[in-house]
């Protein structure tokens, strides 16, 4: 595609704008708040001065990108644009309004994509006289860096629409996957458990936030622990999310945003951004600032046999038996979403394993790690769970006998 729109100049877009423009697009890019638009051609501007200060980028390619890039403050002019990726805000009403305008800005043939983390591409749609022009094309932050993109279909979405935006996603050096309208589509709902276990194991007073982090990242090998990486997201945004998936899913037990995130959201300590989240950030170090209550615990010999078996299949054979149960909690409900979602058609399972190592740089895919702990092990460690919490740790029919 030579010619594409992107609507909203907030991070998200200014980033996408960037990737198509290095990738030879002529881009519009557009945002009510001129301001705004103004802002992220200049945040454009310098990160390309980056790359070429580094070698990755001649004078010459800088300057043809920035040239590519066309800033307004009004959806007009768009009678070449052959896509138009919307990312303004999570507001219905808000993508309404704007999708309105597209459908009436742009030619038929035109693909209308929203950048929507956890709203419905169907309800989105809705709002069109041909809610078949609209898809989903989730990028992931920031945009020109992350490899992931989900292609998302809403019940009305063209096909067609749907094949060209892969190739697109893949032209622009992107790996893409294909997911259903479903609440948080993959990532964001597969990714939930790392989130919500960590945060009832805290409240439980197994571990404190460093712990935790610490058996997530030495035993798990995740490239960060999950209350390092809210603190990094904006645990607003991260809150808001997990609010978006629990109550579009019908307010599932295992999907119930915790009071603790909610409480600092409250308090306005936000992570990183704010100064103070899980962590404290001051003077350039980084201190944990949750204090855990910490309480003992006792292990039904049931419970503590899957979960040894479970860890050593999962490789955290070293892990002392807290720890074990630290990891086997939060890789047990990653890997229990994946199957709940695969059992519901939301993607593939080459696809959800792809997701989650490219949009979350997760170890390995849960579905090939379940597949390398055994199913009877999953199975195991679920039901032994079960013991915990009952009901919230049913097993994926993935995983049944």
């Amino acid at each position: 595609m030579k010619t594409i729109a992107v609507i909203g100049a907030g991070t998200m877009g200014a980033g996408i704008a960037q990737l198509a423009a290095k990738y030879g697009c002529e881009v519009h890019l557009i945002d009510v708040n001129a301001d705004l638009v103004k802002r992220a051609v200049e945040s454009i501007t310098k990160r390309l001065d980056r790359s070429v200060e580094k070698g990755k980028l001649s004078t010459d390619e800088r300057d043809a990108i920035a040239g590519r890039i066309s800033p307004s403050d009004t959806i007009t002019g768009l009678g070449n644009v052959e896509l138009a990726i919307e990312a303004v805000v999570e507001n219905l009403d808000v993508k309404h309004k704007v999708f309105k305008q597209l459908e009436a800005e742009t030619p038929a043939t035109a693909i209308l994509a929203t950048n929507t983390s956890s709203l419905s591409v169907t309800k989105i749609a809705a709002a069109l006289s041909d809610p078949a022009r609209v898809i989903g094309m989730h990028f992931f932050n920031p945009a020109p860096v992350m490899p992931l993109v989900e292609i998302i279909a809403g019940e009305a979405s063209d096909t067609a629409h749907i094949d060209a935006a892969y190739d697109v996603a893949g032209a622009w050096g992107k790996t893409p996957v294909r997911a259903k309208d479903t609440p948080g589509f993959i990532v964001n709902r597969v990714a939930r458990g790392f989130y919500l276990e960590a945060l009832r194991l805290l409240d439980e007073g197994v571990g404190s936030v460093y712990e935790i982090d610490s058996v997530m990242k030495t035993h798990g090998k995740f490239r960060m622990g999950p209350f390092e990486l809210m603190d990094l997201v904006g645990l607003d945004v991260n809150f808001s999310v997990s609010t978006s998936v629990w109550q579009q899913m019908d307010k599932p037990e295992r999907l119930t945003p915790h009071a603790i995130q909610e409480k600092l959201v409250s308090d306005g300590h936000l992570g990183r951004k704010t100064g103070r989240g899980f962590y404290v950030y001051e003077d350039g170090g980084v201190m944990p600032a949750h204090t855990v209550d910490r309480q003992s615990f006792e292990l039904s010999p049931l419970t503590a046999n899957a979960i040894l078996a479970f860890s050593y299949k999962a490789g955290a054979s070293e892990a002392n038996s807290t720890e074990q149960y630290i990891f086997t909690r939060i890789l047990a409900a990653i890997i229990n979403e994946a199957g709940i979602a695969y059992g519901q058609g939301v993607a593939s399972s080459d696809d959800i394993d792809i997701a989650m190592t490219k949009g979350t740089n997760y170890p390995k895919g849960p579905l090939e790690w379940a597949d390398e702990i055994g199913h009877r092990n999953v199975r195991g460690a679920l039901k032994a769970l079960g013991e915990v919490a009952p009901g919230r740790y049913d097993a994926a029919a993935l995983f049944e006998e």
